[in-house]
């Protein structure tokens, strides 16, 4: 017995497979590391977290504090030796891939302080960020 086309009959293959295209090209455009949302940090109860990533690349651009002392925590996620630098106030903590956790605390009054990667061609390779403390 053959099948005969019948204009009443949907083809339901065509639509789910335009819902599962559009599903994953809304994955891969969402919630990647660019959006500006993803780029900004508030420290909690003094503390904030950062992530050095390869290649050369802090997971925050902006971290937004209360006056006083700020611990940062500092983790690499590559492969390479990454620090957080700060030169005014004078401020660095280093991670390694032997030794990926750094903690260390600042005190820091209302402003605004620029933090980068002290090793070369790091900064300038987008490894920067800033402190604004309000």
């Amino acid at each position: 017995m053959s099948r005969r086309w019948n204009p009443c009959r949907r083809n339901v293959r065509a639509p789910l497979a335009l819902l599962a295209a559009s599903a994953l090209l809304v994955a891969a455009c969402g919630g990647g590391g660019g959006s500006s949302a993803d780029q900004t940090r508030t420290a909690v109860n003094g503390s904030v977290d950062v992530n050095a990533k390869d290649p050369y690349s802090f997971d925050v651009k902006t971290i937004k504090a209360s006056p006083g002392k700020l611990t940062i925590n500092l983790h690499e996620k590559g492969g390479q030796t990454h620090t957080f630098t700060m030169k005014d106030p004078k401020f660095e903590i280093k991670v390694t891939p032997s030794s990926p956790e750094a903690s260390g605390t600042v005190d820091l009054k209302p402003g605004t302080y620029k933090f980068e990667c002290s090793f070369d061609g790091h900064a300038a390779a987008g490894m920067t960020g800033e402190i604004i403390v309000a």
